[in-house]
């Protein structure tokens, strides 16, 4: 939470500050958080308004030179070892309706906001996604549940799940970890056809 706080007041310093954003409203309320909303944005020149919108940042990554070519969506985890969660993605009361994807570098682990160097944005709409994958792979909410069945049920060990060089997303599933996740894995270069904004800071 820390992390994403000093990412959060980044954005809020260098992008929502700009002259593009009519409205940039945090809704700090942890109940509205829970149902996937950090921000509300206004864009009149994309005509976007009074969006929803889900901050992801890789803050896992932080000490990577370059951004990861990927960003991973959840699309379950398992919470007190025996509680299985759907993740936000495909998670139908979740309010989100943009995501706004964050890669960023910071000098330091206990970093704040002065210490990001460099970080790279893109706001993507969840139903631009979610159409894609449906549209484009056959894998609607139906299908990506069922995938996330399957490799729970017949994986065992950490690793990606369906990886081709030839298409822009695979799964991975994590075991070794507490909250057992799978996520969906899709490459940046996807999210930045589907984004209606994209830029980077270098500090």
């Amino acid at each position: 939470m820390r992390v994403e706080r000093e990412v959060a007041r980044f954005m809020d310093e260098h992008l929502y500050c700009q002259p593009i954003f009519s409205r940039h409203d945090r809704t700090d309320d942890k109940d509205e958080q829970l149902k996937g909303s950090d921000i509300i944005l206004s864009i009149p020149t994309l005509d976007i308004k009074d969006a929803i919108v889900d901050e992801k940042a890789m803050c896992n990554y932080y000490y990577m030179p370059k951004s990861l070519p990927t960003f991973a969506l959840e699309l379950s985890f398992y919470k007190n070892d025996n509680e299985r969660i759907e993740g936000w993605l495909t998670d139908l009361n979740k309010v989100t309706e943009y995501y706004m994807l964050i890669w960023f570098h910071a000098k330091t682990y206990d970093f704040k906001a002065e210490d990001i160097t460099w970080l790279e944005y893109a706001l993507v709409s969840r139903k631009k996604i979610l159409d894609y994958l449906d549209k484009e792979c056959n894998l609607s909410i139906e299908n990506l549940r069922k995938v996330d069945d399957f490799i729970r049920e017949n994986v065992t060990e950490k690793g990606a799940v369906g990886k081709d060089s030839n298409k822009d997303y695979w799964f991975f599933y994590s075991p070794q970890l507490g909250e057992r996740p799978i996520n969906l894995v899709i490459r940046k270069k996807l999210y930045l056809k589907l984004a209606d904004l994209h830029g980077e800071f270098t500090l």
